[in-house]
């Protein structure tokens, strides 16, 4: 995606411009270019669960530790009928392991277990209390998911399966990584700030409590030679992008001045009112509206699979290739 752009040449003390109207002097760089989005958001929790109690009788052991994933073979928490309380707390009988030990055959105890592997939101568990049937244990999800925002200049940049790298925001030296999935452009006339948004699956072994405030980084594009400077030194003027640059100067009248050195012939310039000096705005990138949805070409409507969004700015396609 190219833009038309032009430089904008100044020279401050000539023009009467204040001083404070320029922040710092830059310079116009090549090298490598990674564009890179940047984004936030927090952690959510799908398919909640409650592990219940299967037989009325007594817990004895608890386990399940909040904030923490379990394997479908961990026991999180044992029950046992009431029958094998009560020998238990008979008195003169051996402990509690050789009681149950002993009458495991008939009055065996109750594991509490997920189905499958499950994160532990809360438990309510507590060892020697007695439940009925159906008494809620402990409460559990199946996943964690990051949900995320990016804002409507980077929108087109962003596609599924990019890299996300991510961190609780305030442990920004805790990386983690994942892969862009759901990503959906904001709908006009939605009641939210513009942009798209996106969600992360969290694996057990790379994950964000849930609630964690996190801030994280997407390489949209990666080059290896390439000029560049800070997108808040371009100005636009209409659909033109315009850099202010150091230019040197040799006779001046109050109509022209003699440029000496900085820009070549033919290049375009903008010329700056100095009493509208205030109004004038860096440039940002702009939101790319979404294409409409294409017609389905032959068979029964909506019998196709939804693809993926594409973005597009009104008179220019989306790159097929970013990183060249």
């Amino acid at each position: 995606m190219t833009k038309k752009a032009g430089l904008l040449c100044i020279a401050l003390c000539l023009c009467g411009l204040s001083p404070a109207f320029a922040q710092k002097v830059g310079e116009i760089r090549r090298g490598p270019f990674r564009g890179i989005v940047r984004t936030q958001g927090t952690v959510v929790v799908e398919d909640i669960a409650h592990l219940d109690a299967t037989i009325e009788g007594r817990i004895e052991t608890v386990s399940a530790v909040p904030n923490q994933w379990a394997d479908s073979s961990d026991e999180l928490a044992t029950l046992s009928t009431m029958e094998l309380a009560a020998m238990i707390d008979a008195k003169g009988v051996s402990s509690q392991e050789t009681v149950e030990h002993r009458w495991q055959g008939v009055f065996k105890p109750t594991p509490i277990r997920c189905g499958s592997e499950c994160y532990v939101l809360k438990v309510f568990a507590k060892p020697k209390k007695l439940v009925k049937p159906g008494a809620a244990l402990i409460e559990t999800a199946r996943k964690l998911r990051l949900i995320g925002r990016v804002r409507a200049g980077d929108a087109h940049w962003v596609r599924n399966g990019q890299l996300i790298e991510f961190w609780d925001s305030r442990r920004p030296d805790q990386k983690i990584q994942g892969r862009v999935e759901d990503l959906a452009l904001d709908v006009p006339g939605q009641n939210v700030a513009p942009g798209a948004s996106f969600s992360v699956l969290l694996s057990p072994k790379h994950f964000l409590p849930p609630g964690t405030d996190w801030e994280g980084e997407i390489v949209v594009v990666d080059k290896k030679d390439t000029l560049r400077v800070p997108t808040s030194a371009l100005i636009r003027y209409g659909d033109e992008l315009f850099l202010p640059v150091r230019v040197s100067t040799g006779i001046t009248t109050y109509d022209e001045t003699e440029i000496t050195s900085g820009v070549t012939d033919r290049t375009l310039f903008l010329i700056l009112n100095p009493s509208k000096i205030e109004s004038l705005k860096t440039y940002e990138p702009r939101p790319i509206a979404p294409r409409p949805p294409k017609k389905p070409s032959s068979g029964t409507p909506g019998s196709e699979e939804p693809s993926e969004p594409e973005y597009v700015e009104p008179g220019s396609e989306y790159p097929s290739d970013l990183n060249q």
